[in-house]
């Protein structure tokens, strides 16, 4: 299988979530932007399905 392309993209976080992310990973050894992705890496597992586990599904 031929590898995807990648490209990059920069996002803009209030203070308080960048000091977060800085902290989970500087707790586990990772790149700020491993944790970043993560959450991206999951959705992408996901594609097309019309809904995400959240935590708060709107009804």
């Amino acid at each position: 299988m031929a590898a995807s392309k990648t490209v990059r993209s920069t996002v803009l976080l209030p203070e308080p979530v960048h000091r977060q992310v800085q902290a989970v990973a500087a707790a586990h050894d990772v790149s700020s932007a491993w944790v970043i992705g993560q959450p991206l890496q999951y959705l992408s597992t996901r594609a097309g399905q019309s809904e995400l586990p959240l935590g708060n599904s709107r009804t």
